[in-house]
C-alpha cells in the first residue's frame, strides 16, 4: 500500500498537466520496487483557496504526502522520498527558478493494525 496525495495550487493548472505528474510519481513508486503496482495509487487536488507566505498573488505551491504500510527499512523509505523529490523537482524546475514557488513532501507510515482495506485488483495483477 502506498498512496501519494498531491495538494497543489489551483494556478498551476494552466502550466502543469498533473495527469502526466501523477504518471511520473506512480512510475517512480514502481520503479523502486518497494510497493506492490496494485497498491500504488496517485492523486492530485486542486486547491482553490489558500494563504501562502506573504500572500503574494504569484505564491504557488504543491505539497505532497505518501501514506505507507509498515514494512520498509528507514534507509528504504528514505529512498523513496528521495527519488520522489527528485523528480518532482525534475518535473517543475521552472516553477522552482522563480522566488514564488514550495515544495514539499511527507512520507507517514500506517500502522497495521489501524489500516482496513480490500482492493481487488491485487488479483489481477499478481503473477501466476
Amino acid at each position: 500500500m502506498a498512496h501519494l496525495i498531491i495538494q497543489y495550487a489551483e494556478s498551476l493548472d494552466k502550466h502543469v498537466n498533473m495527469t502526466h505528474f501523477c504518471n511520473v510519481m506512480s512510475g517512480v513508486m514502481h520503479k523502486t520496487g518497494f510497493f506492490p503496482l496494485a497498491g500504488i495509487r496517485v492523486r492530485a487536488y486542486p486547491v482553490m483557496h489558500s494563504s501562502i507566505a506573504d500572500q503574494h498573488p504569484e505564491n504557488t505551491f504543491l505539497d505532497m504526502v505518501l501514506r505507507m504500510g509498515e514494512g520498509r527499512t528507514e534507509q528504504q523509505k528514505s529512498k523513496v522520498g528521495t527519488d520522489l523529490m527528485a523528480a518532482a523537482e525534475a518535473e517543475f524546475s521552472k516553477q522552482l527558478a522563480n522566488p514564488h514557488f514550495a515544495l514539499s513532501l511527507e512520507i507517514i507510515e500506517i500502522s497495521k493494525l489501524l489500516s482496513w482495506k480490500k482492493n481487488s485488483i491485487h488479483n489481477r495483477l499478481r503473477p501466476n
